[in-house]
């Protein structure tokens, strides 16, 4: 067969002032959504709040509204409950994330259906305590003056009452008071797209550290547990190619309220707070039947919610008592070790405690007279072991973090984990995280300088890498699993379904280029939900009339569904691919190819719409039968996905802001690299270190007769960004990196990447780096690449 040769250049410069590409059509103007929302934040603030009770944070224009109290009314609450809120809230709720009741007794209350919003369903609680219930407001439409009223609906518990004194929306503080119409704009429109060209190289395979295949069935995968959805909806997944990635087990709810008729778990009568383990000998803990695709699936579920009977009694869903902590251990391995024998299959990984680094789900971190991280530790160890003790071929791991802003107390959250990691070395088989945008962060290169912290601008790139370098450091590597990512922004309008669609997909696109250290990445989307069928995050909703448990013949697609199409056959094996520029921070590319396939996948995190030059390779002289884009993108005010658009060339790609497309290249003959490219990591010890003074690492690497190429990596931390370059020497060569866009950061965190001559490396690397006030060196390692 032919043999396929071929180099393209790429070359990112988001800054060039002189551009010769013509402007893409289309305005910057606000959508009608954006207009719709601009209509109720102005009532919010015009009329709805007047008269009310209000907590503001900051000042001026800069002021957040943090909460805004609807009704002081005491309601005397028993048996089922039904409270409509003022008249207009169901215009302005969905500029808030919480419903906040304050009483007496609601950790009486049931689970809070916000009727007509939550479609009949629950919405998810995040606290639930005698005086205080908190549970988030349902996925909302776009706002309109015709919206039926909001009713909260529940149920006391058998023979219970709670009194309600107080209700309150809550935006966890934000909710500015000047409106934010950056997600209702199609960014970059009125402004000529930037030419961007890709370097693909065709003759030589990919090995990142070993790792050639893709390795789809870590990636591409969906939030839920093999059978739990109707066979039709895991049919449509599987033939889409993706598959069950990860669910949360709640003990309590489960085995001892249970979910329907039979007997329940309760606490052991001659030995309180254990559970009465016999319990198991009685019941079925088979894992529910899945289609035959998925039978052999692995996947991850997590446990949560421990008994009350063994728990603090207050917040931190089911935190087990320390005195309890190996009753709950017990419980923990029972429940696995039976799901195992009745149904002869469980879950690959299980997580101890979900998000068990944030106070509502660990109740210790609210307690100063207890080391919070050390019983974290000490927990999830005993899990480990009395899981191992039962069912040896689990691997049992945590602490299923939330919140991954390392940076806060200056890195203290970050020594939490590193100790954590430490502590757990001996028992724990992975580690594992969330990963989530917050609300509003569509357009977050325009937002750098205004606060930015989340993760697609590089923060995600230098966490990891930081939590590789402390693992390697302490020869404590073990597999990283992020259980959950993606957006917490609730509704349902475009905006809101656009910015969980460019999250899913970006976080997905770089995790999948980390296969040496990520063995699954599961995104918080799933294809239905009959506990909330309304959700913002599924592919599917319920038609009307039709059940929350139906077949998917009685579901319609949302704009969710364009997820599954966009990834459904991306697939092969990797080839090398360079960006450069902004690339590092601003844009993500994969190549892999099968047969006389290529595709190529690109995220455009930046607020620039693009025009990609693939022309180098996709010519006659190849042989290219056909070029297909693939798109999933925003634009004025709509999603649109766009399934196999053919290009006469490849010449200008489009890709717009914050868009992730997938070019696929059909040629007359297989494409067949002869050689390998072996990339490679090399880590300093050190991480998290303030560049108060000139900082020293040192990289140690077996033989550098083989290397062609290096870039050496360093993290880098600093408010307000890079005021200066980061200087120092490379075995006493000099080197320095102040890249445009790292300067224009007002919270910086994100990987430099500074390419090293192969002259200037050694077996023993020694890297100095200058200081530099408010820096923080977060990691620094080695990518090396040799060719055979």
């Amino acid at each position: 067969m032919k043999l396929i040769h071929a180099v393209v250049l790429v070359c990112l410069s988001l800054f060039t002032t002189s551009l010769q590409a013509q402007p893409s059509p289309g305005t910057n103007q606000l959508s009608d959504e954006g207009i719709a929302r601009k209509a109720a934040h102005a009532y919010l603030f015009n009329q709805f709040t007047n008269g009310k009770e209000t907590t503001y944070r900051g000042e001026g224009d800069d002021r957040d509204l943090v909460e805004l109290v609807l009704s002081n009314e005491t309601f005397q609450l028993s048996g089922d409950v039904s409270i409509e809120l003022p008249p207009g809230s169901q215009r302005v709720a969905s500029l808030f994330k919480y419903i906040i009741l304050r009483g007496e007794n609601l950790n009486h209350l049931g689970g809070i259906d916000v009727a007509p919003y939550s479609g009949g369903g629950t919405v998810e609680r995040s606290t639930q305590e005698p005086k205080l219930y908190r549970f988030k407001l349902p996925a909302m439409p776009v706002p309109n003056e015709d919206m039926p009223p909001i009713r909260i609906r529940t149920r006391c518990a058998a023979g219970k009452t709670a009194t309600v004194t107080q209700i309150a929306f809550n935006s966890q503080g934000k909710l500015p008071v000047k409106f934010d119409d950056i997600p209702y704009r199609t960014l970059g429109a009125d402004q000529p797209r930037v030419p961007v060209s890709v370097r693909v190289d065709l003759q030589h395979e990919l090995s990142i550290a070993g790792h050639v295949d893709l390795e789809r069935e870590k990636f591409f995968r969906y939030y839920a547990a093999p059978g739990t959805s109707d066979p039709s909806f895991e049919r449509w997944a599987s033939e889409h190619n993706f598959s069950p990635g990860r669910q949360i087990f709640k003990l309590d709810p489960a085995l001892v309220v249970g979910y329907g008729p039979g007997e329940k778990l309760k606490e052991d009568p001659n030995n309180n707070g254990a559970a009465d383990l016999t319990f198991f000998e009685r019941h079925d803990s088979s894992a529910p039947k899945t289609i035959p695709a998925f039978e052999d699936a692995d996947y991850a579920m997590c446990l949560n919610d421990y008994p009350e009977f063994m728990s603090v009694e207050h917040v931190g869903r089911g935190t087990p008592l320390i005195e309890h902590f190996g009753d709950a251990a017990e419980l923990a391995a029972a429940h696995i070790a039976d799901q195992e024998a009745d149904g002869g299959r469980t879950a690959k990984w299980w997580e101890v405690k979900n998000e068990s680094t944030i106070k509502a789900e660990w109740d210790y971190h609210y307690q100063k007279d207890h080391d919070s991280w050390d019983l974290l530790a000490q927990f999830h160890n005993d899990v480990a072991q009395a899981v191992h003790a039962k069912t040896p071929t689990v691997n049992v791991g945590g602490p299923t973090s939330a919140w991954m802003q390392l940076h806060v107390n200056q890195f203290g959250l970050y020594r939490d984990q590193a100790r954590f990691m430490d502590l757990t070395r001996d028992h724990l088989d992975f580690y594992s995280h969330h990963f989530y945008e917050n609300m509003g962060s569509l357009g977050a290169w325009e937002r750098r300088d205004r606060g930015y912290s989340g993760y697609l601008l590089g923060r995600l790139e230098a966490t990891l890498d930081m939590l590789q370098a402390h693992m390697e450091e302490t020869d404590n590597v073990k597999p990283i699993l992020i259980t959950e990512c993606g957006s917490l922004q609730a509704g349902r309008g475009a905006a809101d379904y656009w910015l969980r669609l460019r999250s899913y997909s970006a976080f997905v696109h770089k995790l999948m280029n980390r296969p040496h250290q990520i063995d699954l990445a599961v995104p918080f989307v799933f294809t239905n939900m009959h506990w909330n069928p309304n959700s913002g995050n599924v592919a599917f909703i319920p038609t009307e009339g039709a059940s929350a448990r139906g077949p998917l013949s009685e579901f319609e697609p949302t704009p969710v569904a364009n997820y599954f199409e966009l990834w459904r056959d991306f697939d092969g094996r990797r080839l090398p691919i360079e960006t450069s520029g902004l690339a590092a921070v601003g844009l993500n590319a994969t190549a892999v190819y099968q047969g006389n396939r290529l595709q190529i996948a690109l995220t455009n995190m930046t607020s620039r719409q693009l025009s990609v030059d693939l022309s180098n390779f996709a010519g006659d002289s190849l042989n290219a039968s056909s070029i297909q884009q693939r798109r999933l993108r925003y634009n004025d005010g709509q999603v649109l996905y766009e399934d196999a658009i053919s290009l006469a060339n490849s010449k200008a790609v489009p890709v717009d802001a914050e868009e992730t497309t997938v070019v696929t290249l059909a040629f007359e003959n297989q494409i067949e690299p002869a050689k390998t490219l072996h990339r490679e990591f090399a880590y300093a010890p050190g991480t998290a270190v303030t560049a108060d003074q000139s900082r020293a690492f040192q990289i140690e690497i077996d033989d550098v007769s083989k290397i062609h190429s290096a870039k050496l990596i360093i993290g880098v931390h600093r408010n307000s960004g890079l005021e200066q370059v980061v200087a120092g020497t490379f075995n006493g060569q000099s080197f320095e990196s102040h890249p445009e866009w790292a300067h224009q950061f007002d919270q910086l965190m994100a990987p430099l990447e500074i390419s090293i001559p192969k002259t200037w490396l050694q077996n023993n690397n020694q890297v100095e780096i200058q200081p530099q006030l408010g820096l923080t060196i977060t990691s620094v390692h080695l990518i090396h690449d040799s060719t055979e």
